[in-house]
């Protein structure tokens, strides 16, 4: 049997299966797991290594680095790109993605 692109037999892969995502029931306002698990499949490996380390199996940042062996800097970069993409995804499938919230500028120290 030939190796689909993206496909990865690896426990990282598989991890949202085996946690029963496709079971859940998605919280008021948010996309129901089953789309959501589609469109994580269809990311590229390196994306999607990263979402399930640090969403489904609760890594830090430096954990999924180490354990990709890949630096933060390069899990935060896929992080946020995969992100992004499942978004683009969800959004084209005409599912409803609610917005995240605005970020708050850091408040810089009064010079004195």
């Amino acid at each position: 049997m030939e190796a689909r692109e993206g496909s990865h037999s690896s426990p990282v892969a598989s991890a949202p299966a085996a946690a029963g995502l496709q079971d859940a029931p998605p919280p008021a306002g948010e996309p129901d797991a089953t789309a959501v698990a589609a469109a994580l499949a269809s990311l590229r490996r390196e994306h999607r290594e990263v979402i399930v380390c640090t969403f489904y199996q609760h890594l830090s940042a430096d954990d999924a680095a180490a354990r990709l062996g890949i630096s933060v800097r390069d899990v935060k970069r896929r992080a946020s790109s995969a992100l992004s993409e499942i978004r683009r995804i969800l959004e084209e499938r005409g599912v409803q993605v609610p917005q995240p919230p605005a970020t708050l500028p850091i408040p810089r120290p009064l010079a004195s």
